[in-house]
């Protein structure tokens, strides 16, 4: 049997994918929702959580529950549009080490005694860096004695696949894109940023078949290269 809850959620849902709300407009109080269903308190919070937490809406401390400005029931595609040609794309590998620190162990899933591999690139086009790449994997997609050639690094993806056999442009990720000024003078430096420019970090997961994560990466790239295209499909 259906818990009342998810009953009670799935008939809200309805109502929010058949735009009887607009984004933004306040949606239905604890109260309202008890009176609309005759149900508990704790019913109704249940309810509002589920459909908070899926995105569907969100709240304001002290103003009540809205619903949510993001596209409700449309398939909505996000693409990089890339400013440059990749036949004039170069990369150089800065480094390549082991490291342990407890944030980025945590993001790979690993234990606080364990450790990663960190490789720090630039990627150049027309010899003008526009890239920075610091990616985090784990100590088992790591052939151990490293390749004294840092080159061999310059694709972490294909230097996987020789190794490992592991082709991870097919695997799922999840990334996340965000404005920030840099107050890292290294970092200002590698990209040619200026005071105040800005530059747009990118924050990736790629995961294996079994959920475990197969790399972790923070890119920054140049607000100038930086452009994506929003589709939106009709309902």
């Amino acid at each position: 049997m259906i818990p009342k809850y998810e009953q009670i959620k799935q008939d809200l849902l309805s109502e929010l994918k058949n735009h009887q709300f607009t984004p933004g407009d306040k949606f239905y109080s604890e109260a309202d929702i008890k009176q609309k269903y005759s149900v508990s308190s704790i019913t109704a919070v249940k309810a509002l959580n589920e459909l908070t937490n899926a995105g569907y809406l969100y709240r304001v401390q002290g103003k009540g529950t809205y619903v949510s400005k993001s596209k409700v029931s449309q398939n909505v595609k996000f693409s990089d549009i890339e400013l440059h040609s990749h036949e004039q794309e170069t990369v150089k590998v800065l480094s390549v080490k082991q490291d342990n620190q407890p944030d980025i162990l945590k993001a790979l899933g690993l234990a606080s005694d364990e450790s990663y591999y960190q490789i720090k690139r630039v990627r150049f086009f027309d010899d003008v860096p526009f890239l920075v790449h610091f990616t985090h994997l784990p100590n088992r997609l790591v052939k151990t004695p490293l390749s004294k050639n840092l080159s061999d690094y310059a694709s972490v993806y294909k230097k996987i696949l020789d190794d490992f056999n592991i082709d991870l442009f097919s695997m799922s990720s999840v990334e996340t894109n965000e404005i920030i000024f840099p107050d890292d003078a290294e970092l200002s430096h590698l990209l040619n940023l200026s005071f105040r420019e800005p530059a747009v970090k990118q924050v990736k997961k790629t995961f294996l078949p079994n959920r475990t994560v197969a790399e972790y990466i923070i890119s920054y790239k140049h607000w100038k290269y930086f452009k994506t295209k929003i589709e939106v499909d009709a309902q």
